[in-house]
């Protein structure tokens, strides 16, 4: 089929001895990266992607395009989300796996002020993941932030108004198909800024806007409380950090954590928008020597990982807060970060063009994958068996998608 251009990765193996030095791993990558060919031979864009809890499948978004559904292990498309989509972003699976939710393209008025200052406000949509079919939105439901709740029949999205002068929040029931409730910010953040980030707090309580300040290019942050019962946001939290708002994690007791342009890791509470401290590296001043690109938490939360313009990502005990290790390897910015459910594998893309796969217990690197495209987002499936990453090159986006092979082989070693 057209769809089944397989663009060709180098295999890469490398051997693993561990302490008693009888056991090798040996680790090597297939892949199968999927790209759509176009009217004119032209790759289609792959703007963002997430992957299916069955681990057998991921889900690619376009700006130009419906949200598409491809095979993990062969590469093949599976299906494509029907109507009238013209691109799809910001996609998660919800209902347990039952619903696909997405923000696709409208022409939309506020779209005329909030795109110069870097937002782009989107529709509401919902399929039925399995069928395809899109579900009948009652009213048109705009959207610049989106995100699935605790409860993962529930989502949350926000958007602010057309001139920059006040934010909503809506909590939208996916079985229904209806907000259960919505709370307005009625303030300018910013310079009459847009929110592009919105996240919860792990209890759902607390709700965190960010927008990205278009003047000085800050983040700003509004925190509020969910549980409130009035409509109106009346006294919410706000902080500003130099930063941008995507590099912010959640952490549990009501706090998150940002990294800084300058290299910093600053945590701070979710109740009082105030910074609390900073993950310090051994040196002591900054956890990176340059702007830090990408944090993400484990699973369990134990463990943080940051990635930086520096060409390190550093491991981070979240129970101590102190820093386990410093992967080294990457030849120029790391971009993007994941860890495998098990806390056993960090996966990392960045500028350099590779994909790297490290051991989160020592820091030492297990093996590299060149793409050929800068890699600014991974992700590995629940059994780590595959990688799923999105390149850029010259404004060209790739889905890469890796076979992890693991073989054990039994050696003697003689001394």
């Amino acid at each position: 089929s057209k769809y089944n251009d397989l663009s060709q990765v180098q295999n890469v193996r490398t051997m693993m001895a561990n302490q008693a030095g009888n056991q090798m791993v040996q680790y090597s990558a297939t892949s199968s990266g999927a790209v759509t060919p176009g009217a004119a031979g032209d790759e289609v864009r792959v703007d963002c992607c997430l992957m299916a809890t069955d681990g057998r499948s991921v889900v690619t978004g376009s700006s130009l395009g419906p949200p598409q559904v491809w095979d993990m292990q062969n590469g093949e498309l599976l299906r494509i989300m029907k109507g009238d989509t013209v691109g799809s972003t910001n996609l998660h699976l919800a209902c347990n796996d039952r619903l696909l939710v997405g923000a696709v393209h409208a022409d939309l008025e506020v779209n005329e002020y909030s795109t110069r200052k870097g937002v782009t406000n989107k529709k509401l949509q919902i399929w039925d993941y399995t069928t395809g079919k899109p579900l009948e939105m009652g009213t048109e439901e705009t959207c610049s932030a989106l995100c699935v709740m605790s409860d993962p029949d529930k989502v949350v999205f926000a958007r602010s108004e057309k001139f920059g002068n006040a934010t909503h929040v809506i909590v939208w029931d996916l079985l229904g198909n209806q907000a259960l409730k919505e709370v307005k910010y009625d303030a300018p953040v910013g310079n009459n800024d847009y929110v592009n980030f919105l996240k919860l707090s792990h209890n759902d309580r607390y709700c965190v806007l960010g927008f990205n300040n278009s003047f000085d290019n800050h983040a700003e942050f509004v925190v509020f409380d969910m549980n409130q019962t009035h409509h109106e946001v009346t006294d919410p939290c706000l902080l500003r950090l130099d930063a941008n708002t995507d590099c912010t994690v959640i952490l549990p007791r009501d706090e998150a954590v940002t990294g800084l342009r300058n290299g910093d890791l600053v945590v701070w509470s979710l109740r009082t928008g105030q910074p609390s401290r900073q993950l310090l590296s051994g040196s002591g001043v900054h956890a990176h020597n340059k702007e830090v690109k990408a944090v993400v938490l484990s699973e369990d939360n134990r463990y943080l990982v940051s990635a930086s313009a520096d060409g390190t990502l550093k491991v981070w005990d979240m129970q101590t807060e102190r820093q386990m290790s410093t992967l080294r390897g990457h030849k120029d910015e790391v971009w993007c970060v994941a860890i495998s459910p098990d806390n056993e594998i960090v996966v990392s893309g960045g500028k350099d063009a590779s994909i790297r796969l490290w051991r989160m217990k020592n820091g030492s690197e297990i093996c590299a994958f060149s793409t050929a495209v800068d890699v600014f987002y991974v992700t590995m499936s629940h059994d780590k068996g595959t990688i799923v990453a999105l390149g850029d090159k010259f404004g060209a986006r790739k889905l890469i998608m890796l076979q992890v092979v693991r073989t054990k082989i039994r050696r003697t070693v003689t001394s």
